[in-house]
């Protein structure tokens, strides 16, 4: 009886251990993922927010790139716009935050491939991107590259991929 109450409870506290060690020190893939989310959640915004909230939420939103990071959206029908560095990421946010009524951003489907030296990953997803006035900018394929510089994930480029459709 002893030592089948040893067992359960060395079992226990091996278990504990595991789960503790993946809390505090969790794989790059799951901090990838954890960006992804927050920068969704920071990208929605409500009708209801003030100016100086979308303001904020504009300026944590280019946070989450590198200052020399690239977004390239190349959407079929609308012209092709790229957007360069933090500090122009941010102005566009800026400018898109305000001229909206409200923003949900959603990304399905997310998978990360973190690269062989664990300092880099790729990102492909779904977004769903959508304004208050159910004006729906559609699904879109994206493909997202990180990097980890000073041990944060930022994002280093972004683009749209092209589907068959």
């Amino acid at each position: 009886m002893k030592i089948t109450f040893r067992l359960v409870l060395l079992a226990a506290a091996a278990g504990l251990g595991f789960w503790l060690w993946t809390v505090l020190f969790p794989s790059p893939e799951k901090v990838v993922l954890k960006k992804m989310a927050g920068l969704a959640a920071t990208a929605t915004f409500d009708s209801g927010d003030s100016n100086l909230t979308r303001a904020a939420k504009a300026a944590s939103l280019a946070g989450f790139f590198a200052t020399d990071a690239q977004i390239v959206i190349n959407i079929p029908n609308v012209a092709i716009r790229t957007f360069s560095g933090r500090e122009e990421i941010r102005e566009s946010a800026m400018a898109g935050f305000v001229s909206l009524s409200s923003l949900k951003v959603q990304f399905f489907d997310t998978t990360v491939v973190v690269g062989s030296d664990q300092q880099t990953a790729d990102v492909n997803c779904t977004a769903n991107v959508s304004t208050g006035k159910s004006k729906d900018f559609g699904v879109q394929e994206l493909h997202f590259q990180f990097k980890k510089m000073d041990g944060n994930w930022l994002i280093i480029r972004v683009e749209t991929v092209k589907t068959l459709s």
